[in-house]
């Protein structure tokens, strides 16, 4: 790996890191709404219990209030059918209590259960979308180093054949400079015989 993609390498995995710890977050904190609703849901066992112990205690207070009245009351004073009422009465409101709650219990559950159906379809829908999203950045990394490495290796040739073509220039420069010294030592040669002829 060059000194220009190693960079850029290191960008594209921060960046898939921060999509996956986001992904992550996301999924737990969904997960922590399911288990709230599901830990609440299992609380209706113990209310239930104690509507009903609550219940038992009213028609125990009821039956020693009864007994008490019974003892200093004569028979025949119509005390049987208020005990009897009471006793209904207290029947009816434990068997509305519970229905209360288990109607309470039972939307809850299918609110939940619609809700757990909702996160499962949008976490299965994220999933699928983080996956297609971190294929896109890998393949988006791959081209992004190989246009990088292209792009050295390019300027690389470029700077031999600018170094060649120096050499090169270099030679012809050489060599033009030669001729020229070659030239004028023709030239100077040439004026000199003309000097010598000239005088003799």
């Amino acid at each position: 790996m060059s000194e220009y993609t190693s960079p850029v390498t290191m960008a594209f995995e921060f960046q898939r890191n921060a999509i996956e710890g986001t992904h992550e977050a996301i999924e737990n904190s969904l997960q922590m709404q399911q288990n709230v609703g599901e830990t609440f849901i299992d609380s209706f066992g113990p209310v239930r219990d104690v509507s009903k112990r609550s219940t038992d205690l009213v028609r125990t207070g009821v039956e020693s209030y009864f007994e008490a009245v019974e003892s200093a009351v004569p028979a025949g004073s119509g005390l049987e059918d208020v005990r009897e009422t009471m006793h209904e009465g207290l029947d009816t409101l434990e068997e509305s209590q519970l229905e209360a709650i288990d109607q309470l219990e039972a939307n809850l559950q299918e609110g939940v259960e619609s809700g757990e159906e909702f996160l499962d379809e949008f976490l299965a829908a994220l999933e699928e979308g983080v996956t297609t999203l971190l294929e896109n950045h890998e393949s988006l990394e791959s081209q992004t180093v190989e246009a990088l490495e292209d792009l050295e290796e390019g300027l690389e040739e470029l700077r031999t054949e600018f170094e060649a073509r120096g050499e090169e220039l270099q030679e012809q420069l050489e060599s033009q400079a030669e001729a020229v010294q070659e030239q004028l030592e023709d030239v100077t040669e040439g004026m000199q015989d003309a000097a010598v002829d000239s005088s003799a």
